[in-house]
């Protein structure tokens, strides 16, 4: 059987489930909102976690 297919999901970054779900696309992403999620995501595998990834870059 084949894998499925990837989806996206996008979701505001200043709400709760961007501080639990990792496999997710932020919306409207603040410099202080990323440092609150990176903070929140930081023990998660960094080449799993889409969040880690997204805050990352947003960060100076």
């Amino acid at each position: 059987m084949s894998e499925p297919a990837h989806t996206n999901m996008f979701i505001a970054a200043d709400s709760e489930l961007a501080e639990v779900l990792c496999h997710v696309e932020l919306l409207a992403l603040t410099v202080h909102r990323a440092k609150q999620l990176h903070r929140i995501h930081r023990d998660h595998p960094h080449d799993d976690c889409r969040v880690i990834a997204a805050t990352t870059l947003q960060m100076p």
